[in-house]
């Protein structure tokens, strides 16, 4: 059940002018109403990725065990497959869980190593095992093959997938099964090696290349693929080293190091430009915030983080290209809805006009959470050149070279506002999701209903992300 069609169109006869506040004007203070809805989502949208895992979910039954599909949409459109992606970052949802203690996970987890295992030595149109087969983007549900065509490779998935995989092994390991964890996740030995070291030398040995990026549409090189990339190696190096092998570790590394060097490359003075080798987008695109959270997580690498300058200022330019082009953001009593990036014309199902996405607004939640949960933890904030306009939407006089501690009344400030502008765009997918709490990928740009895909496991588990990181526990 979604919401009436009057229930819209009250809101957008009473708001008809957009505001050129970035922040809505109700979000300075804690919302118990949001607060509370938050919370009973959270567990509908935990419960949503459950039912759209194989074989016994509710949207999933008779699917490979350890499979997630995409959607029990299955036309208009079809997204009845598994995606190497959207797996993976779908399982670092369950990973989050497990590792705060939710043992009943661990099962999912040992399934999804079992099917990746299998998906990785089946032959498909990016290759075989050894031929750069890893990077297919995405199979059937029962695992064989995709052959019709596609936008292919894909190398961001095995770098995701590799992540997931190497804190479930740490844990195991901390646990006293290294056994399993050498036999199953990090054998070394050809031709069994296994999960995650055959995706870390995919990783290792393709990055440079040109491949498509997380919307399936640019054949090019991309910042969020070099970011998940390059966390991928840096994980899996400490991994190898853990386990004995030395020598991949030190060539994990040093590749890690090579993309570390290409990553500013990406920053155009004003903006994050998400690709590079292409000239017909403008490079605004909500890939950059999912490269910043995806590439990063509790741990941090140091580089775009999502408190950091540039990320900041890439939301930002991307909430300005939003706000008006999507006639429900004249509705300024919610955030911004936000899309891909403003060149979009995928609408669901075919080609016309674009709408928001709520992965794309979840993340722009998420990144205001993390930076705010940073500077808690920084017990400071430092002012800039680059961000002093960002944060003069709660400190007026912000000034580069100042620095607020933990305490202050401007640290105060910022903080909360962060909280604030991020609980905002959680106003705008509360809006927009059924009273049952059913998720789509998209609403509509001009009504709001749900449009394309529904029940979408990657709108699920961004919601749930972004939950996690307003609750101060930024996910894995």
């Amino acid at each position: 059940m979604q919401f009436s069609k009057s229930f819209f169109l009250a809101i957008q006869i009473a708001v008809t002018v957009v505001s050129a506040r970035t922040v809505p004007e109700g979000f300075t203070k804690r919302d118990a109403v949001l607060d509370s809805w938050v919370t009973s989502q959270r567990s509908v949208a935990f419960d949503g990725i459950l039912a759209n895992i194989g074989p016994n979910g509710a949207n999933a039954k008779g699917v490979n065990a350890g499979a997630i599909v995409a959607s029990p949409s299955k036309s208009n459109p079809d997204y009845w497959y598994q995606w190497t992606r959207d797996s993976a970052m779908t399982f670092k949802v369950l990973l989050n869980d497990y590792l705060k203690g939710n043992n009943t996970l661990e099962s999912y987890l040992y399934d999804y190593v079992n099917e990746s295992y299998k998906l990785q030595r089946t032959n498909n149109p990016s290759g075989n095992y050894y031929t750069g087969g890893i990077g297919e983007p995405k199979f059937h549900v029962d695992g064989t093959p995709y052959t019709g065509g596609w936008g292919r490779p894909q190398n961001d998935g095995p770098a995701i997938r590799a992540t997931v995989l190497i804190a479930f092994a740490n844990k195991l390991i901390a646990k006293g099964d290294t056994a399993y964890v050498k036999s199953k996740l990090y054998d070394s030995k050809l031709p069994t090696e296994a999960v995650i070291k055959a995706d870390l030398e995919h990783v290792a040995n393709n990055w440079q290349k040109n491949n498509f990026d997380l919307w399936e549409e640019v054949n090019a090189i991309h910042f969020f693929t070099f970011m998940v990339q390059r966390r991928a190696l840096i994980e899996g190096a400490d991994l190898a080293d853990k386990l004995g092998d030395s020598g991949a570790a030190t060539w994990y590394r040093s590749q890690a190091n090579a993309i570390a060097a290409r990553l500013p490359s990406f920053w155009n003075g004003a903006f994050i430009n998400e690709h590079q080798g292409i000239n017909y987008r403008s490079g605004t695109d909500c890939a950059t915030l999912l490269g910043a959270i995806h590439g990063n997580g509790a741990k941090g690498y140091g580089l775009y983080e999502p408190v950091s300058d540039e990320i900041l200022l890439s939301l930002e330019k991307l909430v300005s290209v939003m706000k008006p082009l999507y006639a429900i953001n004249k509705n300024t009593a919610v955030g911004t809805a936000i899309g891909r990036y403003p060149e979009d014309v995928y609408d669901g199902v075919g080609e016309s006009k674009a709408h928001p996405w709520f992965i794309c607004t979840a993340t722009s939640a998420d990144i205001l959470f993390q930076a705010r949960n940073k500077h808690i933890a920084n017990k400071k904030i430092t002012i800039t050149n680059l961000n002093q306009g960002f944060y003069r939407k709660w400190v007026s006089s912000a000034t580069s070279g100042q620095s607020f501690a933990a305490g202050s009344s401007q640290f105060e400030a910022i903080t909360e506002g962060l909280k604030a502008y991020g609980d905002s765009f959680l106003a705008r997918i509360k809006l927009h999701t059924a009273n049952n709490g059913d998720m789509s990928e998209q609403f509509n740009r001009d009504t709001g209903f749900q449009e394309g895909a529904k029940k979408l496991t990657w709108s699920y588990a961004s919601f749930v992300g972004a939950k996690a990181s307003r609750d101060g526990n930024v996910p894995y």
